[in-house]
């Protein structure tokens, strides 16, 4: 059970707080427990959450869980809200024994990894024959103009600790295709919680300075964003034709080898064309 807000930590508060008011965070919790489905009575693993409050809301489903994090000030502030089993990652390398997890989540960390097959291929080790891998990532789109609107706020990746800018639907599923069999991939999150999501997030950079003053100020910018993320989602159903913002997938493990698919004309394999069909 997470401990009360008073005994928290000053970053555990601000992740509680941020979590509560920030829809996208929401959202993306949302489509993770769509495709985990039950967890009762099995040991899991989530990888990269930049919040501590969607470890604590996964474990909450039930099973014994696993945190990994990028470094030591993440952990400490995830321990502070989910207790125990939280590690940091050595060089993105998974400090786990061979096929102990049922579950593996990584949540939108495969961004960051400088070799992207080659750390699916470690939770690939770490999970059970029949485990399943859920993957969050940012979709990567040909034209928006979130990308022009992004540079012009100074968030650049390479400021947010980014390798790539995200994947495609084919990019993802050759990511995964050597150890495991993709039965569901769909993309989420559309332009308007976005644009609003990454004015939110260039806010909070700015005040980011003084770490007692930016906490009250932290508080005060969630507060105001919650209205407008709402508004927001409400435009976003105009856009139900459009593709979103992210890709979340969900993988079954099979042993490891590398899949050299039958090619079509246009250059895609059978499975990304079947894909690309089934993807919102």
């Amino acid at each position: 059970m997470i401990a009360s807000e008073n005994e928290l930590t000053p970053d555990a508060r601000k992740h509680l707080y941020i979590f509560r008011k920030c829809l996208p965070m929401h959202v993306r919790l949302h489509e993770i427990l769509r495709f985990l489905g039950r967890t009762d009575g099995q040991t899991c693993l989530d990888i990269g959450a930049d919040n501590g409050m969607v470890s604590y809301q996964l474990r909450r489903r039930g099973g014994n869980w696993y945190t990994a994090v990028t470094d030591q000030s993440a952990a400490d502030s995830v321990r502070a809200i989910v207790g125990n089993n939280v590690s940091v990652l050595e060089d993105q390398t998974l400090p786990f024994k061979k096929k102990i997890f049922d579950a593996v989540v990584i949540v939108n960390f495969l961004e960051h990894t400088r070799s992207d097959i080659s750390f699916i291929k470690e939770c690939h080790r770490i999970l059970k024959p029949d485990g399943r891998l859920i993957v969050s990532v940012s979709r990567l789109k040909t034209w928006t103009l979130l990308r022009p609107l992004r540079a012009l706020l100074g968030l650049t990746h390479e400021k947010k600790g980014l390798v790539r800018s995200g994947y495609s639907e084919s990019q993802l599923f050759s990511v995964l295709k050597n150890g495991f069999d993709v039965y569901h991939m769909r993309s989420y999150s559309r332009f308007f919680v976005e644009l609003t999501d990454m004015v939110v997030h260039a806010i909070e950079v700015r005040v980011m300075t003084e770490k007692e003053k930016d906490a009250e100020k932290i508080r005060r910018i969630y507060s105001i964003a919650n209205v407008f993320y709402h508004l927001a989602s409400q435009l976003d159903m105009l856009l139900f034709l459009t593709k979103g913002h992210y890709l979340i997938a969900m993988a079954k493990r099979r042993a490891w080898r590398p899949r050299k698919a039958p090619v079509l004309v246009d250059g895609r394999s059978i499975s990304e064309a079947v894909l690309s069909r089934a993807v919102n």
